[in-house]
């Protein structure tokens, strides 16, 4: 499966990038979102043993003979499948699927579900939910939303958490990208009252919506900042770090993102533009083939082409506020 998906639900019509998952209008209740994620299954920790030879035995056959002894480790175990998830210490305390669902079911009230992902046989669950409040259009008919990202890890590895990023998880690609960006967080380990802790994940709630605003606040002044061509031009060779005489052999795609790209009419000439037309580039995966679309969603979820919007929108932050 790609990028680790094992099973997921994503709503309101909209398929993920590799068209996995089941799809439903609309958006759902956290109970039967997760179920139909299949995202409620059970774990447990199960110590593990290997094969031990025992010596001295009395045999004429000549073969090794082995017990098995106890290892001191234990493994997480997917109850339904048997899938081993992780390996983990006696003091790793267990955090079920349920709690991470309590967590959905909590601000149920503060937002709507999005997508229920199961990844890696189950090795990581988690929900993107949008908060209600928390969308905007930064001119008219171009709109980003705030969202909450809840995951719980089961490899041993992955602590159980929320985040609050503007990305929509629907695979390992765009959790690892929610995860490593900015935004209010919460996070706990799998150790001593993880599971009595749960319910305080959603505490930064209200301080996540303030930096929304504060952020799409920025973005509206982006729209309201006339940009020529030449400024374009010359922003693109700061964030490319064009020297004097080097050729930028993408500028003319770059151009003609920021004359006629997608959404380009919302903004036409404005630095909100010229930042659009330089993401468009370095991520999207509209209008390309499989191959080349998989290849260009990991760049620009967190490879160089994440890395060059990230600048993008820095230079352009420099812009409005020198």
């Amino acid at each position: 499966m790609p990028s680790n998906f094992t099973s997921g639900w994503l709503g309101n019509g909209e398929r993920a990038w590799h068209g996995q998952g089941v799809v439903t209008p609309g958006t759902l209740p956290a109970r039967e979102a997760f179920e139909t994620a299949d995202a409620l299954f059970s774990v447990e920790k199960r110590e593990l043993s290997y094969p031990r030879e025992i010596i001295g035995y009395n045999s004429d056959d000549n073969i090794q003979r082995f017990d098995r002894a106890p290892a001191g480790v234990f493994g997480v175990i997917r109850t339904d499948t048997q899938a081993l998830l992780g390996v983990v210490t006696k003091q790793y305390e267990i955090v079920q699927n349920e709690s991470l669902l309590r967590m959905a079911e909590f601000i149920r009230d503060e937002a709507d579900m999005d997508c229920v992902i199961v990844l890696s046989d189950g090795a990581k669950v988690c929900f993107t939910a949008t908060l209600r409040g928390a969308e905007t259009d930064i001119v008219p008919g171009d709109t980003v939303k705030r969202r909450i990202v809840g995951y719980l890890g089961h490899d041993g590895k992955t602590g159980c958490g929320a985040k609050f990023t503007n990305i929509r998880v629907v695979c390992q690609n765009t959790l690892t990208a929610a995860l490593s960006g900015t935004g209010a967080s919460s996070s706990i380990t799998h150790k001593g009252t993880a599971n009595a802790n749960f319910d305080a994940l959603i505490n930064s709630i209200d301080v996540s919506r303030q930096d929304f605003v504060t952020e799409c606040e920025l973005m509206r002044e982006f729209s309201r900042t006339a940009m020529s061509m030449s400024a374009f031009n010359d922003y693109v060779d700061q964030v490319y770090e064009v020297k004097e005489g080097d050729i930028l052999r993408k500028r003319q795609k770059l151009e003609q993102a920021f004359r006629v790209g997608y959404g380009s009419e919302f903004a036409s000439f404005s630095l909100w533009n010229g930042f659009n037309a330089i993401t468009q580039l370095e991520t999207s995966t509209r209008n390309q083939t499989a191959a080349k679309s998989r290849a260009q969603f990991a760049r620009g979820t967190f490879g160089l082409g994440a890395q060059i919007s990230k600048k993008a929108f820095s230079i352009a932050q420099d812009l409005v506020t020198a």
